[in-house]
């Protein structure tokens, strides 16, 4: 069986799995920013995204050392991180039900009703 991914965070520089982790990015302007759906090109730093981690991550040189190029983090950069890292959390399996009109109702997880997503089947 093969292994997930895994990545050392930039705060507590422990190799952690990829999926537990926030990938950061930084744009050609040297601001770093979250990259929520890691899928931006060029190299990536991650972080955990509990406070200690995110402090000691974002703290002076190290997100320039992460991307060998002077950086800087964006204004809202450890509010996005911890904003990303609670989605993560939030995230459970998917369930999956057909309602009596046919639609196929998915629901992320009990605490996530805002984000249910409704597809119409047609049969």
């Amino acid at each position: 069986m093969k292994t997930p991914p895994s990545r050392t965070c930039l705060g507590c520089r422990r190799a952690r799995p990829q999926a537990a982790l926030v990938r950061l990015v930084r744009l050609p302007t040297g601001t770093v920013v979250v990259d929520a759906g890691t899928r931006a090109a060029g190299r990536g730093a991650y972080v955990c995204p509990d406070t200690p981690c995110l402090e000691r991550g974002l703290s002076r040189g190290r997100l320039g050392h992460a991307f060998r190029k002077p950086s800087e983090a964006s204004p809202n950069l450890a509010a996005a991180v911890r904003a990303a890292g609670e989605r993560e959390a939030r995230a459970q399996p998917a369930v999956a039900e057909t309602s009596p009109e046919g639609a196929v109702l998915c629901e992320a997880g009990a605490s996530a009703i805002d984000d249910v997503d409704v597809i119409t089947v047609r049969s």
